[in-house]
């Protein structure tokens, strides 16, 4: 069974670089045909979206920020047990203080009553060793600031990156643009140069000269090819997902 699920999940994945890599090479022969990159790819804030909600890294720090407001959590109600009320009811004989004035002189004495008392006050117990638990709530709060500073700062750079990733695709499609003219224009000059070498208008060296500079063209065209099919997929490489339409 583990070996079944095991090899389900490769094919699966196997199936889906398959398909990732046939989009891409379908976008780059419609490149050469004379599609414009940019209307092949998603738009570049959506491809920035993408690259946030399936980066690794992001997904980490949410995770640290949970853990840290479950410890703010946990130190303010740790504190929090250190507070508390208490209230209380007696019933007895109390003595009870009698201050008489008669005639400008005045005099007390005491008397003994029944009756109820009640109380109510509250109280805050911190041991001495304890009296800086106040400051881990303090210092959970600063720890919590700094890993959501971390992750702002990761997301820039993560968009930055995709930005820059993204107009290597564009450079790469009009290097593509430039090599295919430039190949469509020796391919006519040998084509040209063989029916006057076969005329006798021109010697074998000239049409060798010829056909190695379109053979050059040829490679250079195809090693551009190469370099828009490898940025297109760093692209989907860094957003997680296929950025092509």
């Amino acid at each position: 069974m583990k070996k079944r699920i095991l090899l389900t999940s490769f094919l699966l994945l196997l199936t889906v670089m398959v398909s990732y890599s046939q989009n891409v090479d379908q976008v780059v022969e419609k490149t050469v045909k004379g599609d414009v990159i940019s209307d092949l790819l998603k738009p570049l804030n959506e491809i920035q979206q993408l690259a946030v909600n399936n980066s690794p890294l992001l997904k980490f720090y949410d995770s640290d920020i949970i853990i840290g407001e479950l410890k703010i959590k946990a130190e303010k109600r740790d504190w929090m047990t250190k507070l508390g009320f208490e209230a209380g009811a007696k019933y007895g004989l109390y003595d009870n203080l009698v201050i008489t004035e008669d005639l400008g002189s005045a005099g007390s004495n005491t008397s003994t009553t029944e009756q109820t008392r009640y109380s109510l006050g509250v109280f805050l117990k911190i041991p001495l060793n304890n009296i800086a638990d106040r400051t881990n709530v303090k210092q959970a709060r600063a720890e919590l600031d700094k890993i959501k500073y971390q992750k702002e700062k990761s997301e820039q750079e993560l968009r930055q990156l995709i930005i820059v990733q993204y107009n290597n695709v564009l450079k790469a499609s009009m290097n593509l643009e430039i090599r295919n003219k430039s190949l469509e224009m020796f391919k006519l000059q040998l084509i040209r140069s063989e029916k006057d070498f076969v005329n006798g208008k021109i010697n074998i060296s000239d049409y060798t000269r010829i056909h190695d500079m379109a053979v050059r063209s040829e490679l250079e065209f195809e090693n551009t090819k190469f370099e828009l099919r490898t940025a297109i997929q760093v692209l989907n490489e860094i957003v997680g997902t296929n950025v092509t339409l």
